[in-house]
C-alpha cells in the first residue's frame, strides 16, 4: 500500500471515529439530558476508549456540538498582502478558520441542543476566540514582514493593526449571520460574506 493510500485510510477512519463519538454524545443528551450524560457513557455508545474520547474531543460539551479546536490551514494565506482588500482578505480568512471548529454535522439538531441547553454556546463563543487569535497571530507575522504596512499605518506596530483587523474583520460576519435571508443550514457563504463587505465598503466611504 503506498504512503498516500495510507494517509488516505487513517483520515478516513479519523473522521469515523470523531463521527460516531459526536453521533453517541448528541443522541445521549437528546434522550437523557446533559448532566445525565457521561464520558463513559459515550465512549460505551460510540465503542472507544476514554483515552480515545479526549483525543478527539476536550470535553463532553465539544463532543455534544461536534466541536473541534480551529486550525488555520497555511494555504490560506497564500496571495495575502497589505496592498488588497485587507478587510475582506482577513474576513474571508477569519471565516475559513472559524469554520474549521465547526465540524460537519445536522444543524437542525445542534440548534435543538443549543435552545435546550444554552449554556453550551460557550463552548462554541470559546472556540470562535480561539479561531480569532489564530487569525490575529498569522496577521501580524504577515504584516510585520511586509513593509507597506508600516508605510501605510504610521504609528501603528503589526500587533496592533492585526488585532483591530481582526475585531473589524468580524462585523461583515456578524451582518451576514444577522441577515433575513441567512440560510442557518448553509450558514454564512462566500456569497453572502461578499454582499455583507460590499456593503460595509459603501458604509465606509460614507463615514470617510
Amino acid at each position: 500500500m503506498s504512503t498516500t493510500s495510507s494517509s488516505s485510510l487513517r483520515q478516513r477512519r479519523r473522521a469515523d471515529t470523531w463521527a460516531a463519538i459526536h453521533e453517541a454524545a448528541a443522541a445521549l443528551v437528546l434522550d437523557h439530558g446533559i448532566e445525565g450524560t457521561t464520558v463513559d457513557a459515550i465512549t460505551q455508545s460510540a465503542g472507544v476508549s476514554p483515552r480515545t474520547f479526549f483525543n478527539y474531543f476536550r470535553t463532553k460539551e465539544d463532543a455534544v456540538l461536534g466541536l473541534r479546536a480551529p486550525a488555520l490551514d497555511p494555504t490560506l494565506l497564500k496571495g495575502f498582502t497589505a496592498e488588497g482588500d485587507l478587510l475582506g482578505q482577513t474576513s474571508r480568512l477569519l471565516l475559513a478558520v472559524a469554520r474549521s471548529a465547526d465540524a460537519t454535522g445536522d444543524p437542525v439538531r445542534r440548534r435543538a441542543l443549543l435552545r435546550r441547553y444554552p449554556h453550551l454556546g460557550q463552548r462554541h463563543k470559546e472556540y470562535m476566540l480561539e479561531a480569532e487569535e489564530l487569525v490575529r497571530q498569522a496577521l501580524a507575522g504577515l504584516l510585520a514582514a511586509d513593509p507597506q504596512c508600516s508605510a501605510q499605518v504610521p504609528g501603528c506596530d503589526a500587533q496592533e493593526l492585526a488585532r483591530m483587523l481582526v475585531m473589524i474583520a468580524g462585523v461583515p460576519i456578524r451582518f451576514a449571520l444577522a441577515s433575513p435571508a441567512y440560510d442557518t443550514d448553509s450558514g454564512v457563504t462566500p456569497e453572502n460574506l461578499t454582499s455583507a463587505l460590499t456593503l460595509f465598503h459603501h458604509v465606509q466611504r460614507k463615514l470617510s
